[in-house]
């Protein structure tokens, strides 16, 4: 996203007429003059010195546009350097702007003011593994996960720094111990996480943390796909389309689960079948290649050679650079 830059007009804002006011519009930033925020902007005019003011403003422009809620939360924290709100804020803003190093300073500068505050440690923590600081980063978490603030945040952060070194049996450690600790509150991503690392190690176990992340968001069908993807690879065929068919319950318009079951109807040989998920994939998908080109290696199985070349024909018109389509459609048109 694109963020309109602020410009700081002395003169202007000194000014109250309305024909000043559109010259300001015109050659500021509008979003300072949306009728949400306008009533603000006109208040800093008036009173340049209210922290206050560029706090609230700052709240209000934060989710869309973080840029100008930074520049708000350092001028309300210029103004008035002991609130902790002011630069805990301006830490934030600078973390989805991507500005590292000043995140790490605002936190700083929060902490000043409220010594030992966890949560505060904890995105310090944060912003300074955004920075590459790790051995900072890590020595934080250390502090807290044997505090009694966030203890599990701190071991996704260790995780985090872990997986930034590609050490990963230290970030399955890391892993698993938050997720000790946060029990039904885990974080659903690390929990993800942790599932697909130790199937990358071919572990058993991340069967377990897959259904532990179904279990924190019964609406995503990825957990469920994964652990038929793993079950697959375990050479668990019958679980694998439970797992399958769970995941289409869960969310009808998971292309990728009909393209698996797909996929196991032609390995069993079962071409009718195969025929049916694939014609919910494309259905749900209508211009991927590959939905096509099973489908009609599924005709081409039943003996239906026109609508094999039909859909051989579709695969091509997705994707121009597909071989085995090409190759099945030249075959069936000799």
């Amino acid at each position: 996203m694109k963020y309109l830059a602020i410009l700081f007009l002395t003169a202007c804002l000194s000014c109250q007429s309305s024909t000043h006011r559109q010259a300001v519009t015109t050659a500021a930033d509008t979003v300072l003059y949306s009728p949400l925020i306008v009533p603000y902007t006109d208040s800093i005019q008036q009173f340049p010195e209210k922290h206050e003011l560029y706090y609230r403003r700052g709240l209000l422009l934060f989710n869309t546009h973080p840029k100008l809620a930074q520049t708000d939360f350092e001028k309300a924290g210029a103004l008035a350097p002991a609130i902790t709100d002011y630069w805990a804020g301006a830490g934030e803003a600078a973390l989805l702007n991507n500005e590292y190093s000043k995140a790490v300073a605002h936190f700083h500068q929060a902490l000043q003011t409220a010594p030992g505050y966890g949560y505060l440690q904890y995105r310090l923590a944060t912003a300074m593994v955004e920075n590459q600081s790790y051995k900072s980063a890590d020595s934080l978490a250390d502090i807290l996960a044997h505090g009694q603030g966030p203890r599990d945040q701190a071991y996704y952060l260790k995780a985090r720094i872990a997986e930034d070194r590609r050490d990963t049996a230290q970030a399955i450690k890391h892993l698993t111990a938050a997720i000790s600790i946060a029990g039904p509150h885990s974080e659903y991503d690390a929990v993800m996480e942790l599932g697909d690392l130790l199937q990358a190690q071919r572990s058993p176990a991340a069967l377990h943390y897959y259904d532990l992340a179904y279990q924190l968001d019964s609406t995503n069908a990825e957990p469920l796909y994964s652990k038929g993807q793993y079950e697959e690879q375990l050479g668990k065929t019958a679980d694998a389309v439970k797992s399958y068919r769970q995941a289409i319950l869960t969310d009808p318009g998971y292309q990728a689960a009909y393209m698996s079951l797909g996929k196991i109807s032609m390995a069993q040989q079962h071409w009718k079948e195969g025929v049916q998920y694939f014609n919910m994939a494309a259905k749900t998908s209508p211009t991927d290649a590959a939905a096509y080109y099973y489908r009609a290696s599924c005709y081409e199985k039943l003996g239906n050679k026109t609508l094999a070349i039909e859909d051989y024909t579709k695969a091509l018109s997705f994707k121009k650079a597909y071989p085995e389509a090409q190759q099945a459609l030249d075959r069936l048109l000799k």
